[in-house]
């Protein structure tokens, strides 16, 4: 356990949960966050901390400084090739391992459930199709030898620290008894991961020299509709359900007005069609490796959520 893992990103949600799940089994970690403030806010007082904003690559490449492997969890939107591309040149540069979590938007809508890795890649969104073409470019840097490469493909997951999300507005509106609202159909099954798990499949995959050069699916404890999934966040707070669906085509109209919007449209098969992830790979290569059930995980959730939201907390 002497190498040493730098964690991009690790003010964020999955970023952080990587940092702690690192720092619990004992691996010599640095964290990296262009916010010195969220990062505090976020990670244990223990673990160094390293500002930088990953699209200045010597910076980044001072800030990974002894790494063998870096987790590349940047959210930077419409930037993800111009920070994929520093990032790589990094890890060429350290002969370090890179673990890029990514997700099931690269298939586009599933033409069959559950999906395997080997479902085909056919994006239908912007978000999907620049996605692809970033793990495109880090597996061909692995084909060619410049840098080892592995790609957790994680479903929607839900955990402490995510903010901005159609997963944290709903325990959000729990936590306040208010309504929630879902996008699409309620009856359909979908993947949730919960974040700790998410993490620890990464660093699973992350220690594992034979799993790089390829995608590995972290699909979660078990598909849930939306009802249960929003049942489950709701009883975790002690609350009745409440939810309103929002469909395609209040949508679209939106979208007439806002590229925002447009967005989310894109996105809208993932919530109107089964979206399932076949995750047998994963259990196959691993099998000591263990999801938490929804039933934990969201009721852990939801003990974060009220303890860092609620009106008496820090109080």
């Amino acid at each position: 356990m002497s190498e040493l893992h730098v964690v991009l990103g690790a003010s964020g949600a999955l970023g952080s949960a990587i940092v702690h799940h690192l720092q619990a089994e004992g691996y010599p970690v640095r964290a990296v966050a262009r916010n010195a403030q969220r990062a505090a806010d976020a990670l244990p007082d223990e673990v160094e901390v390293v500002v930088c904003d990953a699209l200045d690559t010597a910076a980044l490449r001072q800030a990974c400084a002894g790494a063998a492997v870096i987790y590349d969890c940047l959210y930077v939107g419409q930037q993800l090739r111009e920070a994929t591309e520093s990032v790589l040149h990094v890890a060429r540069e350290l002969a370090a391992r890179l673990v890029f979590p990514s997700n099931p938007l690269v298939y586009g809508p599933l033409q069959r459930v559950p999906a395997d890795e080997a479902h085909p890649l056919q994006p239908t969104s912007q978000r999907g199709r620049l996605r692809l073409a970033v793990e495109r470019m880090l597996l061909q840097a692995h084909a060619r030898g410049e840098v080892a490469v592995v790609i957790p493909r994680l479903s929607t997951f839900y955990g402490a620290h995510v903010h901005g999300t159609l997963m944290g507005a709903i325990f959000e509106a729990a936590l306040r008894n208010q309504k929630a609202v879902w996008l699409g159909r309620l009856d359909v099954p979908h993947d949730f991961v919960y974040l700790p798990d998410a993490a620890a499949a990464c660093v699973f995959l992350a220690t594992d020299p034979g799993a790089y050069g390829q995608a590995w699916h972290v699909p979660g404890a078990g598909p849930l509709t939306g009802a249960q999934f929003i049942e489950l966040v709701y009883r975790a707070f002690n609350h009745e359900p409440k939810v309103v669906t929002r469909n395609r085509l209040l949508f679209q109209l939106a979208g007439l007005i806002s590229p925002q919007v447009r967005e989310v449209v894109e996105l809208l098969y993932e919530f109107d069609q089964p979206f399932v992830l076949d995750g047998g790979k994963l259990a196959r290569a691993y099998p000591a490796f263990e999801y938490t059930p929804h039933e934990i995980g969201i009721r852990e959730t939801a003990a974060w959520y009220a303890a860092v939201l609620s009106p008496t907390a820090g109080a």
